[in-house]
């Protein structure tokens, strides 16, 4: 008869006595795997895990927005606005500039030339979108354009009322010969909130007023059938006979008054340098024209001058009286003497 070694481990048995622990190692592990989850419990786990994820992804967005709400409570508007503008590819200056074209210093041409070189150019005697063609087209007519007055609008002579219908949104640089009061929708940033910088050319005082008294009167035809051109009363009787033939004279010296200089930073440019100085300095701020027509068309509002037939120019108390009489009565002559040769001179 076989006998069990007593040494040996008990075997298992339906009785529940212990098997060797290898055996109850191998069968609990087996166990594990083969027995699933109780439902109850997989459900649990998953609702846990779940509740997890979202708790996680709150918090992360709670985190993301304390961020973004910081920044822009520390980090200043403009700057904002800058940098968020700065991500947008442009070519605009930061401010806008304006030509107040006073009468007879040079004005028709320098916004002629300006628009022909640069972009963004807004003018009554021209715009730069069409400024090539315009000037082409005077080339192949061989000489000098006169400019008509009166109702004859052209593309070197823009109807104001067009102007206003454009819009100025699209201008860095804005050329007009109305009355002051035009400016006043750019005035302390009100356009768009961008500033704006006035230029105002400046001109000897009698060789300006000179040159008003040729401009001829359209519509108005003296003795020999010629449009008429007033002329200093050299030999008048008295002051003011002399000044009244010096009013006569004036073509709308209300395109300047003192009332801009509460509304913008204006600065004054010299009549002698507008075609080199002044554009040179332009130049630094403008964006320039993909094409130029060249050479400039010069578009004529006035005959030549014929110095020798005006008499201010040999009576020396004459043109002295005139010549104070300007400037303690005109607003334009009065700014331009403060300016030129002070710190808002536009000279380079």
């Amino acid at each position: 008869m076989l006998r069990r070694d007593p040494h040996l481990p008990k075997k298992e048995d339906d009785a529940g006595e212990s098997a060797p622990l290898s055996t109850s190692l191998t069968t609990a592990a087996a166990a594990s795997h083969s027995s699933p989850m109780p439902y109850r419990r997989r459900c649990q786990f998953l609702v846990s895990d779940a509740s997890f994820r979202h708790r996680h992804r709150f918090l992360l967005l709670f985190v993301l927005a304390a961020i973004i709400a910081l920044y822009f409570i520390l980090v200043p508007a403009d700057f904002i606005l800058s940098n968020t503008s700065n991500n947008v590819k442009s070519n605009h200056p930061p401010i806008l500039y304006g030509h107040v074209h006073m009468a007879k210093t040079g004005g028709t041409s320098l916004n002629g030339i300006i628009a022909n070189k640069f972009d963004h150019v807004c003018g009554h005697k021209g715009y730069s979108y069409d400024a090539y063609n315009d000037n082409e087209k005077a080339k192949a007519r061989n000489g000098a354009v006169v400019l008509s007055g009166g109702s004859v609008w052209s593309r070197s002579r823009v109807n104001p009322r067009i102007m206003s219908e454009i819009g100025y949104e699209n201008c860095d640089y804005i050329s007009n010969e109305l009355d002051w009061s035009f400016w006043k929708q750019f005035g302390n940033g009100k356009f768009h909130g961008v500033n704006m910088e006035l230029h105002v050319p400046c001109r000897d005082r009698i060789e300006h007023l000179m040159s008003m008294c040729n401009y001829e009167e359209h519509g108005k035809v003296g003795e020999k059938g010629l449009p008429t051109k007033h002329k200093i009363a050299c030999d008048a009787k008295t002051d003011d006979d002399l000044f009244n033939s010096v009013k006569k004279c004036f073509l709308y010296l209300n395109r300047y008054d003192h009332s801009l200089l509460e509304l913008f930073d204006v600065k004054c440019f010299s009549f002698h340098n507008q075609f080199t100085n002044y554009i040179d300095h332009m130049s630094t701020i403008l964006s320039h024209r993909r094409f130029e027509s060249t050479p400039y068309v010069k578009r004529e509002t006035n005959d030549v001058r014929n110095k020798e037939e005006e008499c201010i120019w040999y009576n020396p108390e004459v043109r002295e009286k005139v010549d104070k009489f300007l400037l303690d009565t005109i607003p334009y002559y009065q700014f331009c003497d403060s300016c030129m040769g002070s710190e808002n001179e536009i000279a380079t």
